[in-house]
């Protein structure tokens, strides 16, 4: 079986568009008081009332190419402990999603839509095929991405 590891946004990235004040598309970094639910990808939870979020320009893929999208993602404001879990995170697991794998090149293979509870057992099946490097896990409604999902290296 296949280990995989679920990837949030780098906590280098993280810190670097802190530090910045911007993210790197030069939109700037406005921090506000969230509401609960929000899907925060850096550590692969949803917000609780009152967290201290922002929302920024991310581009998950660093291959470049047409499928490279940038798109609107939330963080913690400030540092968090990040994902480090080597399971499906439990606060996006009960949520539809859309599944796009992707080869070594970047271009994207396929796309599932996987129901509430199915995402990670179409994950194992999509990464039973060898030319899948990468898997988005992806926002239903708006496409937003949540998080990438790779093998895991020994």
């Amino acid at each position: 079986m296949t280990e995989l590891e679920f990837v949030p946004v780098p906590p280098a990235d993280l810190d670097r568009i802190r530090c910045n004040g911007h993210d790197d598309f030069g939109n700037p970094l406005v921090v506000r008081s969230a509401g609960a639910g929000a899907p925060l990808r850096c550590c692969l939870t949803l917000s609780r009332d009152g967290d201290q979020v922002a929302l920024i320009a991310y581009r998950p893929s660093s291959l470049g190419g047409p499928y490279a999208e940038v798109g609107p993602v939330f963080v913690h404001a400030d540092e968090c402990p990040g994902y480090s879990g080597s399971s499906f995170p439990a606060d996006f697991a009960d949520r539809r999603a859309v599944l796009r794998p992707y080869d070594a090149a970047g271009l994207m293979l396929d796309g599932v839509l996987a129901e509430p509870g199915e995402s990670e057992g179409e994950l194992k099946r999509l990464f039973d095929d060898p030319s899948v490097a990468v898997v988005q896990v992806r926002n239903v409604i708006a496409g937003c991405w949540n998080f990438s999902v790779r093998r895991q290296v020994a």
